[in-house]
């Protein structure tokens, strides 16, 4: 097996963990994995939020921004800027 198809198997495997792990809305994730630029990273969740790595092992990269739950059930999308922390908007 080379690496890509590696690589494939372990977003997909972090895509069905991050499905049983019930930590964010199913809603969120089938639109995000319904994305194909989104359903190639790897996801990880915290807080409620859904989050992307370039990398499919820990430590996950940072530098992708991550989508929270907000009120009413909207969503914030919130991305790094360089060396300043986080921006939230809509």
């Amino acid at each position: 097996m080379n690496s890509d198809s590696s690589d494939n198997a372990s977003v997909e495997t972090g895509w069905q963990a991050v499905r049983n792990d019930g930590r964010v809305r199913t809603e969120l994730l089938e639109a995000a994995y319904a994305e194909p630029c989104l359903r190639q990273l790897f996801p990880w969740t915290g807080m409620g939020e859904l989050h992307f790595s370039r990398c499919t092992a820990w430590r996950w990269t940072w530098d992708i921004p991550c989508i929270q739950p907000a009120a009413e059930g909207t969503y914030w999308v919130s991305g790094t800027l360089p060396g300043s922390g986080h921006r939230r908007g809509r």
